[in-house]
Protein backbone atom coordinates (compact mmCIF):
# COMPACT_ATOMS: atom_id res chain seq x y z
CA UNK A 1 0.00 0.00 0.00
CA UNK A 2 2.71 2.22 0.46
CA UNK A 3 4.61 1.49 -2.07
CA UNK A 4 1.20 2.30 -4.56
CA UNK A 5 1.35 5.57 -2.74
CA UNK A 6 4.95 6.51 -2.71
CA UNK A 7 4.79 5.24 -6.93
CA UNK A 8 1.60 7.64 -7.14
CA UNK A 9 2.95 10.88 -6.11
CA UNK A 10 6.39 10.36 -7.71
CA UNK A 11 4.65 10.08 -10.92
CA UNK A 12 2.47 13.23 -9.85
CA UNK A 13 5.63 15.20 -9.44
CA UNK A 14 7.46 13.94 -12.39
CA UNK A 15 4.03 15.35 -14.29
CA UNK A 16 4.41 18.64 -12.10
CA UNK A 17 7.90 18.88 -13.22
CA UNK A 18 6.37 19.25 -16.77
CA UNK A 19 3.72 21.88 -16.09
CA UNK A 20 6.46 23.66 -13.94
CA UNK A 21 8.43 23.80 -17.49
CA UNK A 22 5.22 25.05 -19.26
CA UNK A 23 4.46 27.70 -17.03
CA UNK A 24 7.78 28.83 -16.62
CA UNK A 25 7.75 29.40 -20.47
CA UNK A 26 4.60 31.17 -20.43
CA UNK A 27 5.39 33.67 -17.93
CA UNK A 28 8.28 34.66 -19.48
CA UNK A 29 8.11 38.34 -21.12
CA UNK A 30 9.01 37.78 -24.36
CA UNK A 31 7.30 37.50 -27.90
CA UNK A 32 4.28 35.02 -27.91
CA UNK A 33 6.00 33.19 -30.08
CA UNK A 34 9.10 32.74 -28.12
CA UNK A 35 6.97 31.50 -25.52
CA UNK A 36 5.42 28.75 -27.42
CA UNK A 37 8.75 28.09 -28.97
CA UNK A 38 10.12 27.67 -25.23
CA UNK A 39 6.60 26.70 -23.86
CA UNK A 40 7.16 23.36 -26.43
CA UNK A 41 11.07 22.69 -26.29
CA UNK A 42 11.42 23.06 -22.26
CA UNK A 43 9.08 20.53 -22.14
CA UNK A 44 10.51 18.44 -24.84
CA UNK A 45 13.95 18.66 -23.42
CA UNK A 46 12.64 17.46 -20.00
CA UNK A 47 11.22 14.40 -21.54
CA UNK A 48 14.11 13.64 -23.60
CA UNK A 49 16.02 13.27 -20.51
CA UNK A 50 13.91 11.61 -18.54
CA UNK A 51 13.40 8.91 -21.36
CA UNK A 52 17.07 8.68 -21.51
CA UNK A 53 18.42 8.43 -18.18
CA UNK A 54 15.28 8.52 -15.58
CA UNK A 55 12.38 6.56 -16.82
CA UNK A 56 12.10 3.03 -15.56
CA UNK A 57 13.39 1.65 -19.81
CA UNK A 58 15.50 4.21 -19.58
CA UNK A 59 18.44 3.90 -22.15
CA UNK A 60 20.91 4.67 -20.39
CA UNK A 61 19.50 3.54 -16.78
CA UNK A 62 21.66 5.69 -14.16
CA UNK A 63 21.76 4.35 -10.42
CA UNK A 64 23.29 5.41 -7.04
CA UNK A 65 25.18 8.61 -6.93
CA UNK A 66 24.35 9.49 -10.47
CA UNK A 67 20.93 8.84 -9.98
CA UNK A 68 20.58 10.82 -7.26
CA UNK A 69 22.31 13.90 -9.02
CA UNK A 70 19.89 13.28 -12.24
CA UNK A 71 17.04 13.37 -9.48
CA UNK A 72 18.25 16.63 -7.39
CA UNK A 73 18.96 18.46 -11.11
CA UNK A 74 15.71 17.13 -12.37
CA UNK A 75 13.26 17.70 -9.14
CA UNK A 76 15.39 20.58 -7.69
CA UNK A 77 15.00 22.71 -10.80
CA UNK A 78 10.95 22.18 -11.40
CA UNK A 79 11.08 23.74 -7.68
CA UNK A 80 13.46 26.46 -8.79
CA UNK A 81 11.05 27.33 -12.04
CA UNK A 82 8.08 27.10 -9.80
CA UNK A 83 9.87 30.30 -7.68
CA UNK A 84 10.52 31.65 -10.48
CA UNK A 85 7.01 32.18 -11.62
CA UNK A 86 6.41 33.76 -8.35
CA UNK A 87 5.04 30.37 -6.87
CA UNK A 88 6.92 30.20 -3.70
CA UNK A 89 4.74 28.70 -1.17
CA UNK A 90 3.99 25.82 -4.39
CA UNK A 91 7.69 25.38 -4.64
CA UNK A 92 8.17 24.56 -1.35
CA UNK A 93 5.36 22.19 -1.00
CA UNK A 94 7.07 20.63 -4.45
CA UNK A 95 10.20 19.97 -3.04
CA UNK A 96 8.30 18.72 0.22
CA UNK A 97 6.63 16.32 -1.57
CA UNK A 98 10.16 15.35 -3.62
CA UNK A 99 11.64 14.79 -0.05
CA UNK A 100 8.92 12.64 1.25
CA UNK A 101 9.13 10.12 -1.97
CA UNK A 102 12.97 10.04 -1.67
CA UNK A 103 12.51 9.07 2.05
CA UNK A 104 9.89 6.65 1.98
CA UNK A 105 11.79 5.03 -1.30
CA UNK A 106 14.82 4.86 0.53
CA UNK A 107 13.00 3.20 3.33
CA UNK A 108 11.15 0.28 1.23
CA UNK A 109 14.42 -0.67 -1.01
Amino acid sequence: MLRTADDALAFLLELAVYAAAVRFALTRRTTRPARWALALALPAGYVAVWALFGAPGAQVPLHGAARAVLDLVWFGSAAVLLRATGLRRTAVVFALGYLLTTAVHLMLS
